[in-house]
C-alpha cells in the first residue's frame, strides 16, 4: 500500500469518528434549552476540529516515519487521477447539501409553520450543521472514492 492510499485511510477513518462522535453529540442536544445546546454544539466543534487537526498530524507522522522514502515520492499521474476523480465525486455531493441547506431556509422563510416543529425549533445552529454534515460526508465521499480507484485500479 503506498503512503497516498495510507494517508487516505487515516484521513477517511479519522473524519468518520471524530465527526460521528460530534454528530452524534449534537443530536443529543435537542433536549437543551436552545440557546445552551447552540453554545454547546459552538464547543463541540472547536474541539473536533482541533482533534482533526492533532490526529492527522499525528498520525501521519507516523506513517512517514514508518516509511520515509515512501513519504518523500511525489504523486504520480495516478494518484493525480484519483484524486481528481475523487473531488468530482465528493464536490457532487457537496453540492447536493448546499442545495438542500437552501431548500431547508427558503422553507423555512416562505412557510412560518415549517419552522414550528419540535425538531427544527429545538436542533441546535441547524442550518449550519446541515451545511458542515454536507461538508463531512463530501469528504467521506471523496476519501471512499480515492479508496475505491486505488483498490479497483480504475
Amino acid at each position: 500500500m503506498s503512503f497516498e492510499e495510507k494517508s487516505i485511510w487515516v484521513s477517511l477513518i479519522s473524519t468518520v469518528c471524530i465527526f460521528g462522535y460530534y454528530f452524534i453529540n449534537v443530536l443529543s442536544l435537542g433536549s437543551m434549552p436552545l440557546e445552551q445546546a447552540n453554545i454547546a454544539a459552538v464547543q463541540l466543534l472547536f474541539q473536533a476540529v482541533v482533534t482533526t487537526v492533532v490526529v492527522e498530524i499525528i498520525l501521519h507522522t507516523v506513517i512517514a516515519i514508518c516509511n520515509p522514502s515512501d513519504a518523500q515520492q511525489p504523486s504520480d499521474e495516478r494518484d493525480k487521477l484519483y484524486k481528481m476523480r475523487a473531488n468530482s465525486v465528493g464536490y457532487s455531493v457537496l453540492i447536493l447539501g448546499v442545495i438542500l441547506t437552501l431548500g431547508h431556509i427558503l422553507l423555512s422563510s416562505f412557510f412560518p409553520e415549517f419552522k414550528g416543529q419540535n425538531a427544527v425549533a429545538t436542533f441546535p445552529l441547524l442550518s449550519a450543521n446541515i451545511l458542515f454534515f454536507s461538508f463531512i460526508i463530501s469528504e467521506v465521499a471523496r476519501y471512499s472514492s480515492q479508496v475505491f480507484f486505488y483498490r479497483k485500479g480504475a
